[in-house]
């Protein structure tokens, strides 16, 4: 929730959307490996790596919200008969090793794709960046009672309206991994998400897993509700698969199965050739990337968030989970496309199209879970430049009609302002008139982005932002 507060006070968040990476092991290494930075509050990570030593793979299973979601996805596919149980085992659940082995080489050469296939920041991103903005077109034509309009845009998101310009693609990655489940059931936590690989691997060695009893007679109905194809009956019972969900264990008829302590230690079956395709794909990968930022970095359109780290650092850092983009009181920010090349795709970038930077907020500051926007007091903040306002003075009405308007400068939020006005005579239907003409002071310009929103000339206003600050003016 944000609290939009009075004005010129500093907003503030009653929640943190940040906390929920401080249990992920994997966004901590991946973005530890790309930047060579840690937070110390992604230090509670480890107590999931520890638990996991001990209980196994029981995150998946009890924790992610992501897997629920998959969970109860395969609910609905398997009532309505989109597909047919099938738990036998097969070899997608390979997949996401090598995802994860691709990921990890990647962030060892500088190159962060955690967000893109991190549960936890595919679930903030698709509810935040498509969820958000449909349940606003809903709101916006009265399709929603006006109890819940309250209770949901007032009291816990703080803004009645989103729109974000790639809330499609991000809408249809994310439902795509939904409907994945029609094909089989979980298919994503078995199959694609590298977390769950991640905590695969611990899981081999942990202390308690599902074991079978001399009263086992190998009749084999534990293996066929095994919603992850572990097979607990049988001697290849893979514990690094294992979510803990026990259905196993409550259908068994002779109670045959308990979890207990246990030494007997499951291999991951993986091929040591497909992770070294899985090394040399992330090597090349990273170097298309990096190939395709060279020129995008001159990219008038690349404005980054207020006290965003520089370039190189913050694409190492950010996990594209488009926090800083849902807690923009203004919708500001806005997923990229290529305006950071191909290697910055869905980072945050400014767009006064849709909104502005407001004077007095710094909330993206204090969401970003990995520091790729620094945190920054409220006057630490507007002191930020992010960009420089230029006039299009062939579209400008007092410098193209000499018709007086004033809309930018009276925007303006700095002190003093960044648009002033020169006074020009001129002789219009015979008398003399003064027209102000709008002007831009590079020195106090912050790129804000508020007078190209406000401007009058909503199809192609006559003021706009690029990223170039006050060094790259002459």
């Amino acid at each position: 929730m944000i609290d939009l507060g009075k004005f010129g006070e500093e907003f503030s968040l009653k929640g943190g959307i940040k906390y929920i990476f401080i249990i992920d092991p994997f966004i901590t290494i991946s973005t530890f490996f790309a930047s060579h930075k840690f937070e110390l509050i992604y230090s509670f990570s480890i107590l999931f790596i520890l638990l996991t030593l001990v209980l196994g793979r029981f995150f998946c299973g009890w924790v992610c919200p992501f897997g629920t979601m998959h969970h109860f996805f395969s609910f609905i596919f398997e009532k309505i008969g989109l597909y047919k149980k099938d738990n036998s085992l097969q070899n997608f659940y390979k997949w996401k090793y090598y995802i994860l082995f691709f990921i990890l080489f990647g962030a060892i050469l500088g190159v962060n794709l955690s967000g893109y296939f991190d549960p936890l920041s595919i679930i903030v991103k698709g509810f935040g960046i498509f969820l958000l903005p449909v349940v606003s077109l809903l709101y916006k034509y009265q399709f929603l009672p006006y109890g819940i309009k309250d209770i949901l845009f007032y009291y816990i998101l703080g803004r009645e309206e989103f729109y974000y310009s790639q809330a499609f693609m991000v809408g249809l990655f994310f439902l795509i991994l939904l409907i994945l489940n029609s094909y089989r059931q979980r298919f994503w936590c078995i199959s694609l998400c590298p977390l769950g690989a991640f905590y695969g691997f611990l899981s081999k060695y942990s202390l308690f897993k599902i074991n079978r009893k001399d009263s086992c007679n190998n009749c084999g109905i534990c293996n066929t509700h095994c919603t992850v194809s572990a097979n607990p009956g049988l001697d290849s019972f893979k514990s690094s698969e294992c979510m803990l969900l026990f259905d196993c264990i409550d259908k068994c008829p002779r109670g045959s199965l308990g979890f207990s302590i246990s030494t007997k230690k499951s291999d991951v079956d993986i091929r040591r050739r497909s992770v070294v395709i899985s090394s040399a794909s992330a090597i090349a990968a990273v170097g298309l990337m990096k190939i395709s930022l060279m020129e995008p970095a001159k990219n008038q359109y690349l404005i980054r968030p207020p006290g965003s780290k520089p370039e190189g650092d913050f694409l190492a850092l950010c996990i594209r989970c488009g926090g800083c983009m849902k807690v923009c009181p203004e919708n500001f920010l806005q997923p990229a496309f290529l305006e950071a090349g191909l290697i910055g795709l869905w980072t945050p970038v400014g767009n006064p199209k849709f909104g502005y930077c407001i004077y007095n907020c710094n909330l993206c500051g204090q969401v970003c879970p990995t520091g790729a926007i620094s945190k920054l007091t409220l006057n630490e903040k507007k002191k930020i430049v992010i960009g420089t306002a230029f006039f299009d003075k062939d579209r400008c009405l007092p410098h193209a009609y000499n018709v007086n308007c004033m809309v930018c400068e009276e925007h303006c939020p700095t002190s003093p302002k960044a648009i002033y006005f020169e006074d020009h005579n001129i002789l219009k239907d015979g008398k003399e008139v003064t027209i102000k003409k709008p002007m831009v002071n590079p020195n106090l310009c912050i790129g804000c982005g508020i007078c190209t929103y406000k401007c009058p000339l909503s199809d192609k206003p006559a003021i706009y932002i690029t990223s170039i600050k006050k060094g790259g003016i002459v």
